[in-house]
């Protein structure tokens, strides 16, 4: 009985990969189609590209993937403090790449692998990693409400001051949020978490760290997309918005790191709002931005933190 259930399982896991693989295949098809089809529209937007706002959205988003590796290892540290908080983003800066493997959980696996062989409770790190996704999934929630407006602007201005209604509801409402998320998780991982306990302080003090980081990374894109051509304040308000919701939504979804949905969600929800060309170019390269970010990101961090790493070891034995 448990073989014939194991085997249903893995079935489903593989399923559940080529469905993932084949979805990026068929998004992606369709942005490089277009892309190649507004070749000569995208042509003009690289020649006057502006090579330093390229170059200084790549190191905020690099700030912002290290800023997100450092809640995490805030959140795991506060549960336990085997390793420093440096020793855990060390940790997550390493299995992040993992993420573009096909079936979305090598990152996960390699999180806890990591985290187990140092010595650090299995427990407290299921839950770190179960609450990264509560609170990234919660915190995006918030700005796809202020997206809202976008599709019913027809409605006037009772919609805002619904969506604010709302978002207060929300945040009164994020301790039940936040522990019925994690209780839903942890079921779905297969673990048992109800030992974790959440001062309020700390429940609300998450939510902010998250929030102000996907501020940063849609500060970034603005100034990606200022790169290639002029953004209006509308525009610029709605492209900090829009990153979190593309995010999460690629993230929850079967493709390897949200390949090709996060892209695709994108330029849904900024349709109308730029040229057709210009869009195809903000999806298809805002890939490219996230990635250089994190390698930059990975390149700058893992020297530092070896050679701290050093310093650290020799004042210890020279204390000795």
């Amino acid at each position: 009985m448990e073989q014939q259930e194991k085997k249903k399982s893995s079935w489903k896991k593989k399923l559940f990969k080529i469905v993932g693989i084949l979805l990026s295949i068929v998004i992606l098809w369709y942005l490089i189609n277009n892309f190649v089809s507004a070749w000569n529209d995208i042509q003009d937007y690289l020649i006057n590209a502006s090579w330093l706002l390229i170059v200084v959205a790549i190191f905020v988003y690099a700030f912002t993937f290290v800023a997100t590796g450092h809640n995490w290892a805030y959140m795991l540290h506060k549960l336990d403090q085997t390793m420093t908080t440096a020793d855990y983003l060390d940790i997550h800066m390493t299995s992040a790449f993992a993420r573009y493997i096909p079936g979305g959980i090598w990152n996960i696996v390699g999180k806890a692998y990591m985290c187990t062989s140092k010595g650090v409770n299995k427990s407290a790190t299921t839950a770190s990693m179960i609450l990264e996704y509560v609170y990234q999934i919660i915190s995006s929630g918030l700005f796809l409400l202020f997206f809202l407006p976008v599709f019913f602007d027809r409605l006037g201005w009772w919609l805002l001051v619904l969506v604010i209604v709302a978002a207060i509801a929300i945040l009164v409402a994020l301790p039940w949020l936040v522990r019925t998320g994690v209780k839903l998780l942890a079921k779905i991982f297969k673990e048992d978490v109800s030992n974790l306990q959440l001062p309020l302080k700390l429940i609300y003090g998450l939510l902010l760290r998250y929030a102000v980081v996907w501020l940063i990374t849609g500060f970034g894109l603005v100034l990606w997309v200022l790169a290639f051509d002029q953004v209006s304040l509308e525009q610029a308000f709605y492209l900090v918005l829009s990153y979190p919701i593309c995010w999460v939504v690629g993230f929850i979804s079967p493709s390897p790191n949200g390949l090709g949905v996060r892209e695709g969600v994108m330029q849904f929800l900024l349709t109308g709002m730029y040229t057709d060309s210009l869009l195809v170019l903000i999806t298809v390269t805002s890939r490219l931005w996230t990635i250089v970010g994190e390698v930059l990101s990975f390149a700058i961090f893992k020297p530092l933190y070896l050679v701290a790493k050093r310093q650290k070891t020799k004042r210890l034995r020279g204390s000795e």
